[in-house]
């Protein structure tokens, strides 16, 4: 839960900060300037009081007496105050304004309304009855009474405080007493929220807020939740400063069922261009005495000279701490505590940088490929890996680069209590040289070429063969059935590996036919579809221990030209076709429709990126990209296997309505996995919008097709208002993580308030 509305109003509302500077006197709001301005002048007793007077006016009418001035329907104004009433009484010997009747009065970081107000005009002392204190972009402040004895020190009397600009707020904040020291903290007594005229459970007797329009240190609001499965739950932040540029958040929060969860936030930014943060949570829980955890680095550092440096550290004891014990749904198929480290510059002519990696992932015995042979958890770290890359440098029709990456790999395997966890770490060092450009023009025919070549250094190879193209394993390699079959087993001998690759592509010319006044499926108007046609052959050198390199990151699975593997020698056959459209004669052609389609035939076996075997011909490609107009897009990728009949495929759909509404279609299958395995789906979502917006149906959901059933899902059905939101929400989760207190379904009842943030929350899991 964010600052509450009333940290809002001490902290920056009522500081000087964010209203607007005092309008000149002729701007003085719509009261008739009948009276003239009258400049300060030294006194003279016989001009009359008017002109001895400590302040402008202007007003309808003037009332001068030996020792008191009265002025109705005016204004008065210094160079910092100004006050605008339907009568105005000043005594001069004692400095006392008493005004009444429509009384607004401005100053830097103030702007009040009230009924009375009697103060001293030189030292600022007084108080006002029926105030009404606005603070900027929306808050508003209403009170009975308040006494100041200057314009940074208040004493409220019943105090109703909201964001809502209606005249009937959605919610509001009230107190029986509020002392406010701008120059240090604000106390409160009996405080308690209301929504519209319903009282709510949310009271504080006693609360005391940092009220300095600085940064100052100082207890949050409390956050207040309740879960079927951590229990109630309270916590309250307190906020430190540590100088100018660094500040941190202290976050305890106690879960009834599952005891305190240790957490915070550290902050620092020394300058414009260097910042970062630190967050930690840990908790060690009385149901079953796990100890969990999740902490996350982040520093940015970019130098006027051209260098930079970035860090994200993010470790975490499993994957659902966030999902357990908070209000968001974690994040899926991806990995959500991956770490980098970045530190290069960029040259005119070529770049550098030092890059550290890790990807933890975690299985369980819920994943279609688990066995006992298999981790419990897998680290993929890169512990560093330096990199030089050469710019292209032009030699007439081609173009040359190059780079350089010298690095220590490593894979960490935690295979459950009682085992003892391997670790295989092993160098590689990959340089390579690339030339490309067109070959040659002939009329229309063209002709590119790509020539490569690499060597790569391993200081370990894998314990077995296990990308081999001559293993009798049925063409695909799984290992979670066999020990021997394991991708992350480095601790082979070194092997050294040097590799040639080339491509050339030939183009044909591009044919073209227009199909004029043409009606179909609601188009009208004239389309122009064209065919550009490329054969490419690619021929690259073999490698004897091809078999046992491990298949760390694309230099070792892809490191051919154009993506291309090991010992491939291939042929492709493919067309790129363009659908362009528009609906008249003097109109430009839009490209509604782009697809490219492809085969290869392979003369040699190659190993595909999943561990499967490809032989003879290989596979057709499909990209289709469909936009017939700014709401509706339609994407389809299809690699089709031809000789298995399998292959990796997805489609998907965007529609977007006039009035913001959207919804999203998705279905793959593909073969392409980290740990060989295959993933077939549907993702479906969208978002609809009711009642001029203030309904709202948000939905997502991915149903898996090998494991039959949603492994991921929400929907969310949302009440709008201009103050309050109030959101159902439906969670399922099946991830492949482990966790003590997760559960597949999840029912959430949120209240969020303008300003304030989340008011409580329920779930049922």
């Amino acid at each position: 839960m964010i600052r509450t509305a009333l940290s809002f109003l001490i902290a920056g509302g009522l500081g000087a900060q964010g209203l607007p500077a005092l309008p000149p006197i002729p701007e003085f709001g719509r009261i008739p300037a009948r009276a003239e301005l009258v400049p300060l002048r030294p006194y003279n007793p016989e001009e009359g009081l008017s002109n001895r007077l400590p302040f402008r006016w202007r007003g309808d009418k003037v009332t001068e007496t030996l020792d008191s001035w009265d002025l109705e329907t005016g204004a008065i104004q210094t160079d910092s105050v100004l006050l605008v009433a339907d009568r105005i009484h000043y005594t001069p010997s004692t400095d006392e304004i008493v005004a009444e009747g429509h009384i607004r009065m401005e100053a830097p970081g103030l702007r009040l309304r009230c009924e009375r107000l009697k103060m001293d005009w030189r030292k600022q002392v007084g108080e006002a009855h029926a105030l009404v204190l606005e603070i900027a972009p929306t808050w508003s402040l209403n009170s009975d009474k308040v006494a100041f004895t200057s314009l940074r020190h208040w004493d409220f009397e019943q105090v109703e405080v909201s964001p809502c600009p209606q005249e009937k707020p959605g919610w509001k904040a009230k107190a029986s007493h509020l002392k406010v020291d701008l120059e240090g903290y604000a106390t409160l007594q009996n405080l308690w929220l209301w929504i519209k005229d319903v009282p709510t459970p949310y009271y504080l007797p006693w609360v005391m807020y940092p009220a300095k329009s600085e940064r100052t240190p100082g207890l949050m609001p409390p956050t207040i939740r309740l879960s079927g499965t951590t229990g109630w739950s309270i916590g309250i932040p307190y906020y430190q400063t540590f100088g100018d540029a660094v500040d941190a958040t202290f976050s305890p929060q106690y879960y009834s069922k599952e005891g305190m969860m240790w957490g915070g936030e550290l902050r620092w930014s020394p300058e414009p261009t260097h910042q970062g943060s630190f967050l930690g949570r840990s908790i060690h829980q009385s149901s079953d005495g796990q100890y969990r955890y999740h902490y996350a680095l982040k520093e940015i550092w970019q130098r006027e000279d051209g260098w930079q440096f970035s860090a994200d550290i993010n470790q975490a004891s499993d994957t659902l701490l966030e999902s357990d014990y908070g209000s968001g749904m974690t994040a899926v198929n991806r990995a959500t505590y991956d770490s980098s480290i970045f530190l290069g510059k960029n040259f005119s002519w070529a770049s550098f940088n030092v890059t550290a990696s890790e990807q933890k992932s975690f299985f369980t015995q819920a994943d279609a490929f688990y066995s006992s042979d298999f981790p419990n958890s897998l680290k993929k770290q890169t512990l560093p890996q330096i990199q030089a890359r050469l710019f292209p440098i032009s030699f007439g029709r081609f173009y040359l680069d190059g780079g350089v990456r010298v690095g220590e790999m490593a894979y960490q395997l935690d295979l459950g209590d009682g085992l003892k966890d391997p670790s295989y770490r092993w160098n590689r060092e990959d340089i390579f040289t690339r030339l490309q450009g067109r070959l040659g023009q002939l009329g229309p025919f063209r002709a590119d070429l790509q020539l490569q070549g690499r060597f790569t250094h391993y200081s370990a190879t894998l314990h077995n063969s296990v990308f081999d193209t001559s293993a009798s394993n049925g063409g695909f390699i799984d290992p979670a059935q066999s020990a021997a079959f394991n991708p992350m087993w480095v601790d082979g001998d070194s092997a050294n590996r040097a590799l040639g690759s080339s491509r050339i592509q030939l183009s044909a010319p591009p044919l073209g036919r227009t199909f004029e006044n043409l009606h179909f499926m609601g188009f009208q108007g004239d389309l122009k579809h064209v065919l550009e046609p490329f054969v490419a052959l690619t021929e690259n050198t073999n490698y004897d221990l091809a078999g046992k390199v491990p298949r760390f990151d694309e230099v070792d699975s892809r490191p051919g030209v154009d993506g291309s593997a090991m010992g491939e020698r291939s042929i492709e056959l493919g067309m790129k076709q363009h659908l362009l459209g528009r609906p008249g004669k003097g109109s430009d052609y839009l490209d509604l429709i782009r697809w490219r389609i492809s085969t290869k035939y392979h003369f040699r076996p190659i190993i595909l990126a999943d561990g499967r075997i490809q032989d003879g011909w290989g596979s057709v490609d499909n990209d289709i990209d469909i936009e017939p107009n700014d709401r509706l897009r339609i994407s389809f990728r299809r690699s089709a296997a031809l000789s298995e009949g399998a292959g990796d495929n997805s489609l998907s759909a965007e529609y977007k309505a006039g009035d913001g509404s959207r919804f999203n279609l998705a279905m793959f299958s593909t073969a392409i996995s980290p740990f060989l395995v295959r993933q077939r789906g549907i993702q479906a979502g969208g978002m609809h919008r009711f009642l001029d917006d203030r309904l709202r149906l948000e939905f997502s959901a991915t149903y898996d097709l090998a494991l039959r059933k949603f492994s991921t899902g929400q929907a969310v059905l949302a009440y709008v208002t201009p103050c309050i939101a109030s959101r159902l929400r439906f969670y399922r989760t099946a991830l492949n993580a482990t966790s003590s207190v997760s559960r597949e379904n999840r029912i959430e009842l949120d209240f969020t308030l303008r300003s304030l943030g989340d008011l409580v929350g329920w779930q049922i899991r």
